[in-house]
């Protein structure tokens, strides 16, 4: 990111989405160290501050880095390995594959099932006293692999369970097919 993309979101996106208060809770990156910049974009009448973590740390005391990043990381691991393990003829490291990769890793976190992740982050680290239940999406997605893809005469191994629609799918339903499943089961 840029300083002026930075400056740009901090004016287009961050500002306008805050009310009284807010604080940015910003990594040491090179970036985010111009703060008057910032200042003169923001709202007069909005509280604004920035806190920033020390160098080397981050994924030590960043709610997203302790919990919610590792999770996603280790579950795109997984479907990575399933496609070396099952010899599937799909290039992993090419940039449209792992984007398209991403694009639907990111869709199934977007389910309601996991939405209490992010706020069990912020209690892990002490940050809130909020403790909630939360559904850890690699147990759900990969760990009850029994039976069949949901499609009609699909023999292929199962790859994982959508966590929105609890459907089991192989990689070719939900990477070719492109499974960007919004119905959601409790």
């Amino acid at each position: 990111m840029t300083k002026k993309l930075y400056l740009e979101w901090s004016e287009k996106v961050l500002f306008p989405h805050m009310e009284d208060r807010c604080i940015l809770l910003a990594d040491s990156w090179k970036t985010f160290t111009d703060q008057d910049a910032v200042i003169e974009l923001k709202p007069e009448e909005l509280q604004y501050e920035m806190i920033t973590i020390p160098p080397k740390v981050t994924g030590s005391i960043h709610p997203l880095d302790v919990l919610c990043f590792r999770m996603y990381k280790g579950c795109f691991k997984k479907i990575s390995n399933f496609v070396f393990v099952n010899d599937i003829p799909v290039h992993v490291h090419h940039r449209d594959v792992i984007l398209k990769l991403h694009s639907l890793l990111y869709q199934q976190f977007q389910s309601p099932r996991f939405e209490n992740l992010i706020v069990s982050a912020w209690f892990k680290l002490g940050y809130t006293d909020e403790r909630v239940q939360y559904v850890n999406p690699a147990s759900f997605m990969f760990k009850k692999l029994n039976g069949r893809c949901i499609h009609n005469n699909c023999k292929n191994a199962v790859l994982l369970v959508c966590g929105w629609c609890k459907g089991r799918l192989c990689f070719h339903h939900f990477y070719d097919v492109h499974h960007f499943c919004t119905i959601y089961l409790p």
